[in-house]
């Protein structure tokens, strides 16, 4: 298959979403850039968190960005569960209502909150996935020569250290998600487009250009509980 075109930009900082997003919407309006990119994200939030967007933000980037339609394929099972993954729109939205109160910790209530504020709304033909086989979604996309965004673990495909408050944490560190686009394939693998680039030095110099290439059985490894964004029918105001 041929590559698709896509415009590299550079991120700041945490920003992997906003610089993701930007190629998505660069792709389709040249207009759209980083620096617009990150206005918009500013208003869906007033701070973007040190950790970046999160699945519903990103979601919700991509609708006001002018896609009327973004499906979520996920396969986090530590906010959702696959019991759901037949449940039409109106049965998901009322069971995930549920159960955002009932989760013990803060940040998956604040996570599953944000996919239920950004699928909720009734201007856009959004969708929810729940599902693992992350590379039909994402060969099928762009068989249809529609870019991808996808998020994986970025500490286990670079090998980083896990990151604790006061950094490297080896023992009680978490591990980071990244968000990247992909813009081709073949049998062997994936093309893609990174934004970032403060990291990707020594050893990481060859992925500082911000273009390059997982194979297929890496991306699923590296993939895990993480997901496929898929964006269409553009349509700026």
């Amino acid at each position: 298959m041929r590559k698709l075109k896509v415009t590299h930009f550079r991120q700041d900082p945490a920003h992997c979403t906003v610089g993701a997003c930007a190629v998505i919407g660069n792709f389709y309006d040249n207009e759209i850039d980083y620096d617009y990119t990150k206005k918009v994200a500013y208003r869906i939030t007033n701070e973007i968190p040190e950790y970046g967007l999160d699945s519903g933000q990103i979601c919700l980037l991509l609708n006001r960005l002018g896609f009327n339609k973004i499906t979520l394929v996920t396969s986090d099972t530590d906010i959702l569960d696959y019991s759901w993954s037949k449940f039409k729109k109106k049965r998901l939205l009322i069971t995930i209502s549920k159960a955002i109160p009932k989760m013990k910790e803060k940040e998956y209530r604040d996570l599953l909150r944000n996919i239920y504020k950004w699928y909720k709304q009734p201007d856009y033909d959004n969708n929810i996935i729940i599902d693992y086989n992350f590379g039909k979604y994402i060969r099928g996309h762009l068989n249809r020569n529609k870019p991808v965004i996808l998020s994986f673990n970025w500490t286990m495909f670079f090998k980083f250290a896990k990151e604790g408050d006061n950094g490297p944490d080896s023992i009680n560190g978490d591990t980071e998600e990244h968000s990247v686009v992909v813009y081709g394939y073949n049998k062997s693998g994936v093309y893609i487009c990174d934004s970032h680039h403060q990291y990707y030095k020594y050893k990481r110099k060859k992925y500082r250009t911000g273009f390059y290439k997982i194979s297929w059985e890496n991306l699923m490894t590296i993939m895990g509980k993480g997901d496929v964004f898929l964006a269409e029918d553009y349509c700026p105001e």
